[in-house]
């Protein structure tokens, strides 16, 4: 009677075992045939606070495989370095500054990092409020193994998540260029100086109001150094961007600072005038 009642218990607890394992393989095959089955396509975003949203939520939204869900569960990429804030004052104009190719790099081998934080510092000079994006963007990009011109899927994410946090009064995507030294060089009283040009991407519903903002930065450019600036660009052909995620609003550019041949001197002397500039603007100057 003992030994019967022994196998009965051994049998109860091989069952509930087999019965966890069954369930177990359950739950994963409906897993994986969700993550395979969901649209993977990263056409619409959102921000990173929405990853606090349940499994079930994120599916429903068909957001399971978007970016921001496979940048944060492969990890973060190391910060560029420590944010600076300019300062707190609310009466302070507010800037998002970030590079989404933040790895181009001059003639010296200095990045376009190293010009976005010397570009912060003369901002801050101007009592202008900048907010540094601190995250490697092109390391999230080799994280998600994304084509070099899918940055702008990446960068994407990093603004929604900005604008979500605060408003601001000037949105810059800083880049360098990849053009003649010629081209991408002025010479001024013995002193050298790296251009710039305003691109705009045409193809995005607030293409006229960012345009009108690179306008009013381009004419107060034009007012303290003439042939500084190579003028704007307005991207709209088929074999281009045209968005640069500036349909996201209506005050946001992108700046080619200097080329690849220019020297790190020679955009760290365009940087005090640009931020000069874009000082004047946000504080309202007219020209």
């Amino acid at each position: 009677m003992t030994k019967r009642f022994e196998s009965k218990k051994r049998l109860k607890k091989k069952w509930l075992i087999e019965y966890f394992f069954l369930l177990l393989f359950t739950y994963l095959l409906i897993k994986f045939c969700i993550y395979t089955l969901v649209d993977t396509s990263p056409t619409s975003y959102f921000s990173v606070k929405d990853l606090g949203k349940s499994f079930y939520e994120k599916v429903k939204e068909n957001t399971i495989n978007q970016p921001t869900v496979l940048l944060s569960y492969r990890g973060h990429a190391k910060p560029i370095k420590k944010v600076i804030f300019a300062s707190t004052n609310p009466k302070y104009p507010k800037v998002y500054l970030y590079s989404t190719h933040n790895e181009e790099t001059y003639a010296g081998k200095e990045s376009i990092t190293e010009a976005s934080l010397a570009f912060q510092k003369s901002l801050k000079e101007k009592q202008v409020d900048v907010t540094l994006e601190e995250q490697n963007i092109q390391e999230f990009v080799r994280m998600n193994n994304y084509a070099y011109y899918e940055s702008y899927k990446v960068s994407r994410i990093f603004i929604l998540d900005a604008l979500q946090k605060s408003s601001y009064d000037l949105v810059i995507d800083l880049h360098r260029d990849a053009v003649s030294k010629k081209s991408s060089t002025i010479e001024r009283d013995g002193k050298s100086y790296a251009k710039v040009l305003f691109v705009i991407g045409g193809k995005n519903v607030t293409y006229e109001a960012n345009y009108a903002v690179a306008e009013k930065i381009n004419a107060l450019l034009e007012e303290q150094f003439p042939k500084l600036s190579r003028g704007i660009l307005l991207q709209t052909g088929s074999n281009v961007n045209g968005i640069y995620n500036q349909d996201l609003g209506p005050n946001m550019i992108l700046i080619e600072l200097g080329g690849n041949q220019n020297t790190y001197e020679e955009v760290q002397n365009t940087i005090s005038i640009l931020a000069s500039v874009i000082g004047e603007y946000l504080y309202g100057k007219e020209v």
